[in-house]
C-alpha cells in the first residue's frame, strides 16, 4: 500500500493570490503551507511500514535484533539489510504477541506527509552525509521480486549519493531519512519518502530515485505554486538531475552525447507548442512533458553553460534556493534573482524562452575583405532571422586549416537583425560556421555555415 493525498488540507493564502482556491483537476499538482505532522499509523503486525518523517518507537515496532541492525546502518556508508529476503516469510522477523501494531513518525516544517505499508518489504538502509554533519539515513523498502544488485539493491545508494550530491551543491536536505518506496507507482515524490516503479533497474532506477528525491528541493524546500506553475519544480529538478547524474558514480549513467539542441529545439520551440508560462489547464495534454520539464530544464542549461558560465549561475540558483526556503516565490521573484545574483539583465531571456515560445535562427550571410585584401582582415556579416535572440558561437576556418573561435554577445541584436564585425584574418577565409556543436536552439541549421566557393 502506498498511500498519500489521503486526508484534508487547508488552502494556502499567499501574498499574491489571497486564499489559493483553484481545485486540482488532474493537469497541475499541488500548492500546500507548511506545517508539524504528528503521523501515527495502526497496521497490521505482520507489516512493516515507512512514512515520511521520523519513526520516534523503534523499540516497539522492530525486533531487538533489527535494531542492532538499524544502528549499524546509522554508521555505514553501504546498505545494511534490516530485513532480507529470507525474513520477509519468516514470523520471526516481526515482533510477537499483538495482532496489531502502532506505528508513530514525527515530522517537521513540511507540506505535506505519506506513507506505505507491506508485509512484504525487505528493509536496507545507510547513512548520507551532510555538510552540516546533521545525522539522516537513505531508506528502501522493496519486494523479493524487486531486489538485486541490478535493481532495487542500489536503491538505497541511488538516493543517498543523489541527496549528498545536492546538500553540498544547493541547500541541505532537511528531512531526518529519505525513504525510497517500490510500488505500482511509476514515481510520485513527497517529503522525505518517495515512490517509485518496482520494476525499475539500472539507469532507470537511478533516473527515477534522481528525480523524485530532487522534488525535496522543488518543491518541497522552495514551496512554489505547482498548480500554476509545474515548471518551477518538474523544470528546476529535470535540471539539476542533469547534474547529479553526471557526477553519480563518476558518470555511470552520464549520457555518452551532448544532446543536439539544434535538433531538440526545432521540438521546443514549434508553434504547436504553447509558451512554458502558460497555466496547466491552458497546455495540451500531449505538451505537458516538453512544457513542465524538458523545456525549462534545457533553458537553465543554456543559462549555465552559454549565457552565464557555471560559476555566475550555480551562484545564482544557490541563491534563489536560499531565499525562497519554506516560501511561496512566483515566477518573476526566481527571473529577478537570477538577475540581481548574475549581475545581467536576462529580459531576453525570460521573455523568449518562458512568456512567449520564439524560435532562434541564427545565419551566417556573407565573408567580404578590407579593402578587397585578405591580409587586411575579415569582414563577416551575420544574422539573427526570427525573435529569439541569443550569444552567436562562431567557428572561422582559414584557407590554411587554422581554426579559431568567438562568440559574438547577444547584446548584437539589441537593435539590430544584421550585424557586420571585423575578423583579424591575414588570409582568405575558407568557412565560418554557427553554433558548431549544437548547443543552441536553432531551428534552421541550413543557414549555419558560409563555405568559400
Amino acid at each position: 500500500y502506498t498511500i498519500a493525498q489521503w486526508y484534508p488540507r487547508m488552502y494556502v493564502y499567499d501574498d499574491v493570490y489571497g486564499w489559493n482556491a483553484l481545485p486540482y483537476t488532474g493537469p497541475g499538482e499541488f500548492y500546500l503551507e507548511y506545517g508539524d505532522f504528528d503521523i501515527n499509523i495502526t497496521a497490521p503486525a505482520n507489516h512493516i511500514v515507512v512514512s515520511s518523517g521520523e519513526l520516534v518507537n523503534p523499540q516497539e515496532v522492530y525486533t531487538a535484533q533489527q535494531q542492532q541492525r538499524w544502528a549499524a546502518a546509522a554508521k555505514s556508508d553501504q546498505a545494511v539489510m534490516i530485513r532480507n529476503a529470507d525474513e520477509v516469510t519468516n514470523k520471526a522477523s516481526r515482533p510477537a504477541g499483538k495482532s496489531t501494531l502502532t506505528w508513530h513518525f514525527k515530522l517537521k516544517n513540511a507540506r505535506d506527509a505519506s506513507w506505505a505499508s507491506s508485509a512484504a518489504f525487505m528493509i536496507d538502509a545507510a547513512k548520507m552525509n551532510l555538510p552540516s554533519g546533521r545525522k539522516a539515513m537513505s531508506i528502501s523498502a522493496y519486494p523479493v521480486e524487486s531486489a538485486g544488485n541490478d535493481a532495487w539493491g542500489r536503491s538505497t545508494e541511488y538516493t543517498k549519493k543523489s541527496i549528498e550530491f545536492n546538500s553540498a551543491k544547493w541547500y541541505e536536505f532537511t528531512y531526518p531519512n529519505a525513504t525510497t518506496v517500490a510500488g505500482i507507482v511509476g514515481g510520485m515524490e513527497y517529503p522525505g519518502i518517495v515512490f517509485c516503479g518496482a520494476r525499475s533497474k539500472g539507469r532507470g532506477l537511478w533516473g527515477v530515485n534522481d528525480h523524485e528525491f530532487g522534488h525535496n528541493w522543488f518543491p518541497m524546500i522552495v514551496g512554489s505554486n505547482e498548480r500554476l506553475f509545474g515548471w518551477m519544480d518538474e523544470g528546476f529538478n529535470t535540471f539539476i538531475n542533469t547534474l547529479s547524474t553526471a557526477a553519480f558514480n563518476n558518470g555511470e549513467y552520464k549520457p555518452a552525447n551532448a544532446p543536439d539542441m539544434q535538433r531538440i529545439g526545432n521540438f521546443y520551440t514549434a508553434p504547436t507548442v504553447e509558451p512554458i508560462l502558460s497555466a496547466v489547464d491552458n497546455l495540451k495534454e500531449r505538451n505537458n512533458g516538453t512544457l513542465l520539464y524538458s523545456k525549462p530544464s534545457a533553458g537553465l542549461v543554456l543559462l549555465r553553460e552559454q549565457i552565464l558560465g557555471p560559476e555566475r549561475f550555480d551562484l545564482a540558483f544557490k541563491t534563489y534556493i536560499n531565499r525562497w526556503a519554506f516560501k511561496h516565490p512566483q515566477p518573476d521573484d526566481f527571473f529577478r534573482t537570477i538577475e540581481n545574483v548574475s549581475g545581467e539583465s536576462l529580459n531576453w531571456f525570460w521573455r523568449g524562452w518562458f512568456q512567449n515560445n520564439w524560435r532562434l535562427d541564427q545565419a551566417v550571410r556573407d565573408v567580404k575583405y578590407v579593402d578587397n585584401d585578405p591580409a587586411k582582415g575579415a569582414l563577416i556579416t551575420v544574422d539573427n532571422l526570427e525573435k529569439m535572440p541569443m550569444p552567436m558561437i562562431l567557428e572561422i576556418k582559414t584557407e590554411s586549416g587554422k581554426t579559431s573561435r568567438m562568440t559574438l554577445p547577444v547584446e548584437v541584436w539589441m537593435r539590430n537583425t544584421t550585424w557586420t564585425f571585423r575578423y583579424p584574418s591575414t588570409e582568405k577565409i575558407q568557412s565560418v560556421t554557427s553554433d558548431p556543436d549544437k548547443h543552441l536552439p536553432d531551428f534552421n541549421p541550413d543557414n549555419n555555415v558560409w563555405q568559400n566557393k
